[in-house]
């Protein structure tokens, strides 16, 4: 397999976001009358007509940059019509004024036929985008709002309609630049897209008009703890405390409106204040009742490597009884003292006002982010039309890269409308805790890369209880959490509810698996970063449908609740609970073209085939294509934010492959220049594995001079030697650094390197027995079978002990199925021979079984689902 992102490549098909330009070249514009027709790519075409004939070169919320590379096209004018064509399409616009269906048309090529756009068509096979909230969302029941369009459709053609969206009007402020409303009179403004099916260079040349989606600090990829809960900072400690003792990693610890007083709303039926609001919805004063200290709550956080984000509800503007009233009002000019402020934040004096004596303190004690949980009226009371969610994330955005220049802004809010991509980060509301939304989420999540919104935090374990929900359930919250792990925002909270719990030590029976699923995610942090990198250079999303690779597929529409996360890597979501038989739940799931191996069961799949496989709750499904290479972290990493000596580097089998790993200081904005990639490949040929790292390519500040390895190989027989730069390295049951060893549960050769200097190549080969290059087929699905035995070891125990058997051994033949990785951790060069036997053994272990009075028949069932060949059906 030869699949790699080039990002050098990449960043040639976008400008930095210093040189967006909104005006674009002359020689890309054809006017005629009221109608102006901007060429920006063979597909991409600006149509513009306004009763006053004149025209838009200012940006809009939407449209930063229109100075694109001039494209090919002919224009051909006449008194009556004008034709535009380019490589691509064809435009013809009959010179009769505003337009319509009657007057304007663009034409284009779509698999081998043409195709027709007019003003006004519908298109009811458009992929959709995103919403701004799903609040009150069950499954695929929306709640507050619908999706929005996308940027993509089956149908081969998107318009975008910017004709009222806000203008951008450059001022000498230090904000640069502030919103403004379109020029009074009839006009339209749009842009169509007809890439038919080329959906990533449809969202690249977005990108290139609509400006980049940033790269967020790499600790927002760790864990977020936050629930609505009136914490006391000593609770904090104590929860950050038992993380900890459980090696559970951790980045950020968010906390909900409690940290600040709420008055009113201690009280049942709380009042209103003159905005609508409840009184302490909105609030700025900390409750010292629970933070006596919040500069001492801030800087512990700082010695635990935490990033703390408080939440904030700002719709009741600037009341009387707060703290920063009287800072606020002498700032901002107030004359009606002891009245309240009301929220503006479209008036550039009040945003002054509320960033310097508000929330700046704040920030200055050590608060680093915020989290905007805008909930009220949509459109500003000031400017008429403006979308409240969208200003606020442009200006706390802004305000972020202005007090801190060399450090990436961020926030956390909700989608504010096209444009909003470029305010990252997103969280998506509040949800029910259900199958059904679980099931929906998959679909939510992939679908928003659409119109490029790939950061979407969901409040894992669901938001809040329908009345007749008692308590949390424990194996949904733990599906959750395995579904979050492939998600961009990895954060559990929920509503102040005593009947939920996120705790995952509340659930002793689930709790380890719950702590599998946080230290996954820690794992694939560098295959995540990866993965965002390439989200900034070609507006792909981290979740992106699977018609992104597979547009002719019918299957890669259908096929809801499954994507690709990254290149590699397909995710999806166990849905329905466990079977109380089997201990097995249901996933079908589409596998594209290739092969695709499972890492929770060792299993490999041929593409172009629909499976329905069973898991137990233990595992989490997720699956790589055959040959591709992970970047990783090892296992016992604790946060994003500290500097990790050693990169794990997984060669997933069934076939040779390439990765360009890429690497910056994690935190700066100097990543638009400063970053390195390295190079990686594994090529098989004959009985030798060779894989090469080569030197590193680029720096940046903080750049280590040297870094150890840990190379994995799963599937993969244990080889008769191992080198690294040609010096032959030993085999050791407790390796150290320049040695190698066996992991029988995963059936994989590990190598540790010593530290190896990042400037110079770097080559390890593997030479196999020549008996197992025939039988690498015997190893998929063994280290599946080993992981269940684990549990069903204990059961087994526990149901002899139920007929009153409680000194009887096991018998021989299970035992020999369930410790046949502990025998090849042992005895690694018996391998090859006890693998060839496994399925051998594993059948004269189910006759066994099946004889035994001892054991009742449902476990004997159970024994034959999990371990048995039937377990993954067509």
């Amino acid at each position: 397999m030869k699949r790699f992102t080039t990002f050098l490549a990449a960043l040639t098909l976008m400008l930095p976001a210093a040189a967006a330009n909104p005006k674009a070249d002359p020689q890309a514009v054809v006017t005629t009358g009221n109608a102006r027709f901007t060429v920006l790519t063979p597909q991409l075409i600006r149509m513009e007509w306004s009763q006053d004939g004149r025209f838009e070169d200012r940006a809009t919320l939407t449209f930063i940059n229109r100075e694109l590379p001039v494209p090919e096209f002919r224009v051909r004018d006449s008194r009556s019509k004008l034709t535009i064509e380019t490589s691509a399409l064809t435009l013809t616009y009959l010179k009769q004024g505003r337009f319509t269906e009657q007057n304007l048309k663009v034409t284009f090529r779509l698999n081998g036929r043409d195709v027709t756009w007019t003003p006004g068509m519908e298109d009811p096979q458009n992929l959709m985008g995103t919403t701004r909230t799903l609040d009150g969302c069950d499954g695929d029941k929306l709640g507050r709002e619908p999706m929005e369009p996308g940027l993509l459709s089956r149908s081969g053609w998107a318009v975008v309609d910017d004709s009222s969206r806000h203008l951008f009007v450059a001022d000498n402020s230090p904000w640069g630049e502030w919103v403004a409303p379109r020029p009074a009179g009839d006009r339209q403004d749009l842009y169509l897209f007809a890439y038919g099916h080329n959906y990533k260079q449809a969202l690249a040349d977005f990108q290139q008009i609509a400006g980049r989606a940033p790269l967020p600090p790499k600790y927002t990829f760790g864990y977020w703890w936050s629930r609505y809960w009136q914490y006391s900072d000593n609770e904090f400690r104590d929860l950050i405390a038992m993380l900890r003792s459980m090696d559970i990693p951790i980045d950020v610890l968010i906390v909900d409106m409690d940290w600040h007083e709420t008055w009113s709303l201690r009280k049942k039926n709380p009042p209103k204040d003159e905005y609508g609001q409840r009184i302490g919805w909105t609030g700025y004063t900390w409750q010292k009742e629970l933070f006596p200290s919040p500069e001492n709550f801030l800087r512990w956080a700082k010695t635990e490597d935490l990033k703390v984000a408080l939440n904030l509800h700002p719709a009741s503007g600037i009341q009387p009884y707060e703290d920063v009233y009287e800072p606020f009002t002498r700032e901002y000019g107030w004359k009606e003292t002891g009245k309240s402020v009301p929220f503006q934040i479209d008036e550039r004096k009040w945003a002054d006002a509320y960033f310097n004596t508000v929330l700046g303190p704040m920030e200055k004690q050590g608060v680093d982010f915020w989290w905007l949980d805008w909930q009220q009226w949509r459109e500003s009371k000031f400017t008429p039309g403006l979308s409240n969610t969208f200003w606020l994330n442009h200006t706390f955005f802004r305000h972020a890269e202005m007090i801190s220049p060399d450090n990436r802004p961020f926030i956390y809010h909700r989608w504010g409308g096209l444009g909003s991509h470029r305010y990252p980060l997103a969280f998506s509301g509040d949800t029910y805790a259900t199958w059904a939304t679980l099931a929906f989420l998959p679909w939510f999540t992939s679908t928003s890369s659409n119109v490029n919104y790939g950061y979407w935090g969901h409040d894992i374990g669901g938001h809040m209880f329908h009345n007749d929900q008692k308590k949390t359930d424990p194996e949904l919250y733990t599906r959750w959490l395995q579904y979050g792990v492939f998600t961009p925002i990895f954060k559990t909270h929920s509503t102040k509810d005593p009947r939920i719990e996120r705790y995952i030590w509340a659930f002793p029976d689930q709790m380890f698996y719950m702590r599998d699923a946080i230290r996954l995610r820690y794992t694939l942090a560098p295959y995540i970063y990866n993965a965002a990198r390439e989200n900034y250079d070609s507006g792909i999303g981290i979740c992106r449908p699977l018609y992104y690779e597979y547009p002719e597929t019918d299957e890669a529409y259908t096929s809801k609740e499954e994507y690709l996360f990254g290149n590699d890597i397909l995710a999806t979501a166990i849905t329905q609970p466990v079977d109380s038989l089997s201990g097995l739940a249901e996933r079908k799931i589409w596998f594209p073209q290739g092969r695709w191996y499972d890492m929770a069961t060792g299993a490999m799949y041929e593409g172009g085939t629909v499976r329905r496989l069973h898991y137990t709750l233990a595992e989490n499904p997720w699956y790589v294509r055959a040959g591709a290479i992970l970047p990783m972290n090892p296992e016992q990493i604790s946060n994003l934010q500290q500097a990790c000596d050693t990169l794990v580097l997984t060669f997933v089998p069934g076939g040779d492959g390439e990765l360009r790993h890429y690497e910056d200081d994690g935190t700066s904005q100097r990543y638009t220049t400063e970053y390195a990639t390295t190079l990686i490949t594994k090529r098989q040929t004959g009985n030798v594995i060779r894989a090469e790292i080569a030197a590193r390519q680029g720096s940046y500040a903080g750049a280590p001079q040297s870094r150890s390895y840990e190379l994995r190989f799963p599937a993969t027989f244990p080889p008769r030697r191992i080198t690294i730069n040609g010096e032959e390295i030993p085999y050791a049951r407790f390796p150290k650094a320049g040695e190698w060893t066996y992991d029988a549960y995963t059936l994989a050769p590990v190598i540790h390197t010593r530290a190896m200097a990042c400037d110079r190549p770097l080559v390890v080969e593997l030479t196999l027995d020549d008996e197992a290059l025939t039988k690498q087929e015997l190893l998929y699905g063994k280290s599946g079978i080993f992981k269940r035995c684990v549990d069903l070891t204990v059961e087994f125990k526990l149901e002899q002990g139920r007929f009153g058997e409680t000194y009887l051994l096991l018998p021989r033949e299970y035992l020999r199925v369930s410790q046949c990785p502990n025998f090849i951790l042992e005895y690694p060069e018996t391998a090859l021979e006890r693998i060839s036997e496994f399925d051998e053994a594993l059948q004269r272990m189910f006759e066994t079984t099946d004889r035994m009075e001892i054991i009742g028949a449902s476990f004997k069932e159970k024994l034959h689902r999990q371990l048995g060949s039937d377990r993954d059906t067509e």
